[in-house]
Order: structure tokens, then sequence, then C-alpha cells
């Protein structure tokens, strides 16, 4: 099982299982958004997630739908077009020491990565774009 919420926690949400990965998103929609040099994201079946509060949804990119608390502008998913099976949470939102989180397994689009950050060594798989990403 997994939980979470937004930063105020007007917004929780409960899984009935385990997120099935964990992917660090280093595209530049992802990276403005989180504030940060990447965006991690928690891949768990769309069907899996039960919200006390749906959050407010905004389409981002032609690609994908996210969504953010209204009341503290936590972001909170993204659902891509192509995939709607599965659901991105954002990995912060998550109750660390509640949730059985796997450590990352892939960084994607390298190629818009932020200059100034280094990608550590750590045995997860890299994508530069959409494309390669996909393949695997």
């Amino acid at each position: 099982m997994a939980s979470g919420s937004c930063a105020c926690r007007y917004i929780t949400y409960t899984t009935s299982n385990p997120p099935n990965y964990l992917v660090n998103c280093h595209c530049t929609t992802c990276r403005k958004q989180a504030g940060a040099p990447y965006q991690s994201w928690a891949v768990f079946p769309s069907d899996d997630i039960k919200w006390t509060t749906k959050p407010t949804e905004w389409r981002a990119t032609e690609t994908a739908t996210r969504s953010f608390c209204p009341r503290c502008g936590s972001i909170l998913t993204m659902k891509l077009d192509r995939d709607l099976t599965s659901i991105d949470v954002a990995a912060g939102t998550l109750d660390d020491g509640k949730t059985l989180i796997p450590l990352p397994g892939h960084h994607i689009f390298l190629q818009e990565k932020a200059s100034w950050y280094k990608v550590p060594e750590d045995g997860a798989k890299r994508w530069d774009e959409w494309g390669d990403y996909h393949k695997w």
C-alpha cells in the first residue's frame, strides 16, 4: 500500500500497491514544474489511486495532463496520453516510511538536463529522449 498528500494535506491519496517503478525526468517542463534539476515520478496503475479530493488538472504539453493542489500548488500527477493505464505520481508527495518506494530505475530526457547538474552513477538506465525511453 502507498499513501501521500500535497504539502497542505488538502489532497490525500492511497493505493493498494507500492509504485511499479520510479523514474527521474530531466525534461524542461518537469524541471520548471519541480523547481529542481529533475522530477521523480512514482508510476502506479491508473485505477489504483483513490483520492480524498481530486486534484486540479491542466494540460502541460501536447502529450500529457498534469495535476496540482489548488490550495498549496503542490504538483501531484502526470498522465501521458499514450498510456492511460498508468499514472505518474510526484514521488515527493509519497508518505515516506509508510510506502515501499523503489530506487529510481531510469533517468529520462537527459538531452534537456540542466547544464549545471551532474547525474549520479546510480546504476539507473539513461535515456536522452522520448523515443529511446519507450524502447525498454
